[in-house]
């Protein structure tokens, strides 16, 4: 009968259940059996090839189908629970994330932003984890899952690890999503095997975690992004030049009526955004009084009224009126002659309802 070539196998499993090398086997008078399919093995210890052990089916009541990738497979899972048996510390290595608190349900944060930082730390899984079982049935959020390893603790269950070894399938998707802690290796070879244990856990194109919480929101993370507040108060006046960032806009004032909030691009804050145009403090004025007022709020403000009259040379707002003394916004509240300019509360609130379009922008009212 003839048998399909395969890949050596370096690996067999002795009569007491010792995965030994083909190299410490060799002057043993003990049998050895494949740690996939139970076949007894040969030892091929020749002068012209590698030593290994091959299957000895001529031995074997029963002809068993047994592929490379599944002795890989087998020997892998062997091997793994005697690295975790025998290692004082298995290393795992992870990038921590902390993360402002409004991370993602933020609408200053634009998709490709991270308001936060990212270190690299380890953490020795053997202070955790006590026990390495083999083919275990785990259950998860009311489903059953089996696993090639289990790494577990009793008394710290939600430590627990579930080490797939991927030679020809992966993990399924129900198993990934399943929140459960998992680290997936790749294994095409016994050399993958022996650069898992020379190795502290990485995670890379071949090793993959699932289920791992690495990131966590922090207080201590800066604002991202420097804002600007225009604010009308019930007293009738009102401000554009309000500081405020992310974390503290929705902060309101106890005596607010209209609280508008935009990106404050008028100094170098973290996070202002280059492809929106600065907006003057005169023009966000004008666009936050226009706002209260359409919303039903009785404004009176002298830079509304048609009467008034900026001397942007000298940065004075006079009315035709006087048009030798200068007035401030509130005058307008006890002025008998205040005539309110519709025209120009009507292109403040088209200019702003454009502005809205491309950019983001928080309209506040108290009702």
């Amino acid at each position: 009968m003839e048998y399909e070539s395969r890949m050596e196998q370096h690996y067999a499993v002795s009569k007491s259940s010792v995965l030994t090398h083909i190299t410490d086997a060799h002057n043993s008078n003990e049998d050895y059996f494949c740690p996939h399919c139970g076949c007894r093995m040969m030892k091929k210890c020749g002068n012209i090839r590698a030593w290994h052990f091959a299957h000895d089916y001529h031995l074997n009541d029963i002809q068993k189908e047994c592929s490379y990738e599944s002795y890989l497979h087998a020997y892998a899972k062997l091997r793994l629970q005697q690295w975790f048996n025998e290692s004082p510390n298995i290393i795992l290595h992870y990038r921590h994330g902390s993360f402002c608190k409004f991370d993602g349900k933020c609408k200053w944060q634009k998709h490709d932003d991270a308001c936060g930082r990212f270190e690299e730390k380890t953490f020795d899984l053997k202070k955790s984890l006590t026990k390495c079982t083999l083919e275990e049935t785990v259950q998860v959020n009311g489903d059953c899952f089996r696993t090639d390893l289990y790494w577990s603790n009793p008394d710290r269950p939600q430590n627990n690890v579930l080490v797939e070894i991927n030679v020809t399938h992966e993990c399924t998707t129900k198993k990934k999503e399943s929140l459960t802690r998992i680290i997936e290796f790749d294994v095409h070879s016994e050399e993958d095997v022996d650069n898992i244990i020379k190795n502290d856990i990485r995670e890379s194109k071949t090793v993959r975690y699932f289920g791992f919480n690495l990131n966590q929101f922090d207080d201590g993370i800066p604002a991202g992004y420097q804002l600007a507040k225009f604010v009308y108060y019930k007293s009738g006046n009102a401000y554009a030049r309000s500081q405020c960032n992310c974390q503290t806009y929705m902060k309101r004032r106890p005596s607010a009526l209209v609280e508008v909030t935009l990106i404050d691009n008028h100094n170098d804050a973290i996070g202002s955004l280059d492809t929106i145009k600065a907006i003057s403090y005169g023009k966000f004025y004008n666009w936050g009084l226009c706002l209260a007022m359409k919303n039903g709020f009785e404004v009176k403000n002298c830079y509304l009224c048609s009467l008034h009259k900026y001397n942007f040379d000298d940065d004075v707002l006079k009315c035709d009126l006087n048009p030798n003394s200068p007035c401030e916004p509130k005058d307008a509240l006890r002025c008998m002659d205040y005539c309110l300019d519709k025209d120009f509360c009507d292109k403040n609130l088209e200019e702003l309802n454009e502005y809205a379009k491309h950019n983001v922008v928080d309209f506040w009212l108290q009702r």
